[in-house]
């Protein structure tokens, strides 16, 4: 009886820190990349911690930037943002502006 309340409790104790793990690492993704694809054309990819209204916010500033969305692939989960898009700038813009403006964004975003 001893052992088994034993490897009851211990097995809880494991569940309890592989949530605590799973946790962290899902509130400490921010993963963003731009790549410049051709003349104004550029391939987005967006990994975060899921937040209220993210989407709207990214899509709010790349039309602030004259940043057109021409596809995007969206999976979302229960902890997950991911986002692969192409976009199309009206200008020539630099992939480094776009990254930064993203980042800052998620940033804001999944802190608050």
């Amino acid at each position: 009886m001893d052992a088994s309340l034993y490897l009851y409790k211990l097995r809880l104790q494991v569940i309890e820190a592989i949530q605590k793990h799973y946790h962290y690492l899902i509130s400490h993704i921010q993963e963003v990349k731009v790549e410049k694809v051709g003349g104004t054309e550029y391939i987005v990819k967006v990994r975060c911690k899921k937040s209220e209204e993210l989407l709207v916010s990214i899509l709010e500033a790349f039309e602030e930037m004259n940043v057109n969305v021409v596809e995007a692939k969206l999976t979302n989960s229960t902890h997950l943002f991911r986002m692969e898009a192409i976009l199309h700038a009206h200008h020539d813009t630099d992939a480094t502006v776009l990254h930064q403006a993203i980042l800052s964004l998620i940033q804001t975003q999944t802190h608050t």
